[in-house]
């Protein structure tokens, strides 16, 4: 009888045991810290933000010198502003892929002659762009 008793209670623990062991590794579950795929996954690209005139200006400036690069600014500007910032139909994600991608040729200039092209070269728009792009820099 004793022994039936006995028996009892070892299958009692056992079975004790055994629960402990799997809210343990729920537990173990819960707090582990996440594959690096996971957070990868969970992280939210930014959003597209408009680039200024004059980050635009500065960002030519470095392939180009300052007058082509206000007639550039101007022109790469105003054409995707008019487009709503898209490439095609799709929404751009990168401005400076897009100002790479342009023919930075056609806006080398040697003359007053290739200056204006298809007579849409504004210089009092280009004017205000390269004041407002100097003011930036010096405050």
């Amino acid at each position: 009888m004793l022994i039936l008793q006995l028996k009892k209670r070892i299958e009692i623990l056992e079975a004790k045991v055994q629960e402990h062991e799997h809210q343990l590794i729920e537990l173990i579950a819960k707090l582990s810290v996440p594959t690096a795929p996971t957070l990868i996954a969970k992280e939210k690209k930014q959003a597209f933000k408009k680039p200024t005139v004059v980050e635009i200006y500065e960002y030519a400036c470095e392939k180009l010198n300052d007058k082509d690069a206000l007639a550039f600014t101007e022109k790469f500007h105003a054409h995707y502003e008019a487009n709503g910032w898209k490439v095609g139909r799709n929404a751009m994600k990168d401005w400076k892929a897009a100002v790479r991608k342009w023919d930075l040729t056609t806006f080398v200039t040697t003359n007053q002659q290739t200056k204006i092209k298809n007579g849409k070269f504004d210089s009092d728009a280009a004017q205000r762009i390269y004041n407002d792009a100097h003011n930036y820099t010096k405050g």
